[in-house]
């Protein structure tokens, strides 16, 4: 009977490789944390915009704000009611922040946010260069 020798240091150096490029996968589109809402971010040519789900979140409990290429978007999700059994709770609630890197500079000055129908939309004209 032959026996074959496993466990060298390239195999382990190969479980490594293997392991980095799953993680990678696996982080590469999650989002930062259960609270964060659902976001799309589009290129216009000339202007960027952000779309960020936040049903039953009231304008005065969001804050928006652009730092640098960074848009910071912060939030209040009604939180679950003091004295009741809850049963079961599907709907995320509690405080969020989200900051989404923006791939090119914009003009703050011209930048304008609205909530509609539980989407907040951040329109980012592109700075001129």
């Amino acid at each position: 009977m032959d026996l074959e020798r496993f466990g060298t240091a390239a195999d382990l150096d190969e479980l490594i490789k293997v392991r980095d490029r799953i993680e990678a996968l696996v982080t590469r589109d999650a989002r930062p944390d259960a609270l964060s809402p659902k976001t799309d971010l589009l290129d216009f040519g000339d202007s960027l915009q952000l779309r960020m789900e936040v049903p039953g979140v009231d304008q005065a409990g969001l804050e928006v704000a652009l730092q640098g290429q960074q848009l910071l978007i912060a939030g209040l999700r009604e939180t679950l009611e003091d004295g009741a059994d809850v049963l079961f709770s599907e709907r995320p609630n509690g405080p969020f922040q989200r900051t989404v890197s923006l791939p090119v500079p914009v003009d703050r000055e011209h930048a304008s946010a609205h909530l509609r129908a539980g989407v907040l939309v951040v329109h980012m004209p592109k700075r001129e260069r």
